[in-house]
């Protein structure tokens, strides 16, 4: 561990005695000579043995407390974040599914507030982590729930506490905009199309609640991947409580974990009658408000086939 105020001559001699650097008077010859002796950040640093000491005093210079790094990107199921950490060897996929299903790892932040009986699913914050050497499992979920909190701003809060819908709902809302949208200028228009039909009491009949439930099922998820890209009349009859086309209102969960900017529309939707839209084929959509101008664009970007 590195103090605010330490000197270089400080740090060496901490850093010799836990064996990360083999010289004393090498690692302050080196952050003199490069600028960096005035600069050593405080924190605390793991390190994998082997490093060279410019690897260890660049670390200490850019703050760069862990050598282990992921990307964890929006819009993934919670499967799929398993599978990156996983794959990345920070914890095993037994481990790791422990302490998804432990309910101690959750207290104190906002996913105990979660209706109970549902899984992490939209609570586990996409963003890019440094975790440190030697991270449990627990502690790993911890970090990104703890990651999820502070993403949600007062501002943030505030909005969802007026909007009428719970945490756990703004979130299911927000997880089908990232799904959908993938311009960041139609999230709001996704947004108002889900709070329309709500409004009305109209089935969502969301394509990717069906890919969801669909990527639930492993002989499913085994041969068309947890998104199924093209949906057959049979798939849109699956019988689950995530498929909006059988199912009115919201699903039980989240069907992935949104960003902030789809956390964001999902509380200010766009102040417009639609209730249809469809994809044009280039990443944008076409949205209507009658059924009839729904059927003019169905038939203009897909031909007839919905």
């Amino acid at each position: 561990e590195i103090y605010a105020g330490d000197t270089s001559a400080q740090i060496a001699q901490r850093l010799s005695q836990s064996g990360a650097i083999t010289s004393v008077r090498r690692f302050e010859i080196l952050v003199q000579l490069l600028g960096w002796d005035r600069r050593l950040e405080p924190g605390v640093y793991s390190f994998e043995p082997g490093l060279t000491t410019l690897e260890v005093a660049r670390r200490i210079h850019f703050g760069e407390t862990s050598p282990w790094r992921i990307t964890i990107p929006e819009g993934l199921r919670i499967e799929q974040v398993s599978e990156l950490l996983v794959a990345a060897e920070f914890v095993t996929a037994d481990a790791l599914s422990a302490a998804l299903a432990d309910p101690g790892n959750a207290i104190g932040t906002l996913a105990a507030e979660r209706p109970a009986g549902v899984s992490l699913e939209g609570y586990l914050a996409p963003s890019t982590y440094s975790f440190p050497l030697g991270v449990g499992s627990s502690q790993l979920v911890r970090l990104m729930l703890e990651r999820f909190d502070e993403s949600l701003t007062a501002d943030l809060r505030g909005r969802i506490a007026s909007s009428g819908r719970s945490l756990h709902e703004i979130l299911t809302i927000a997880s089908i905009i990232e799904r959908e949208a993938a311009l960041d200028e139609e999230r709001s228009l996704v947004s108002a199309v889900i709070w329309n039909r709500l409004a009305i009491g109209m089935p969502l009949q969301m394509d990717s609640t069906v890919q969801y439930a669909l990527g639930s099922l492993p002989a499913q998820a085994e041969r068309f991947g947890y998104w199924k890209r093209s949906l057959s009349l049979a798939d849109l009859q699956l019988e689950s409580m995530h498929n909006t086309y059988m199912v009115d209102g919201l699903p039980p969960t989240p069907i992935a974990a949104p960003s902030v900017a789809s956390i964001l529309a999902a509380l200010t939707p766009a102040d417009v009658p639609y209730l249809f839209f469809v994809a044009r084929g280039d990443g944008s959509h076409a949205f209507a408000t009658t059924f009839e101008e729904h059927e003019q664009n169905v038939e203009r970007y897909r031909g007839g086939s919905e």
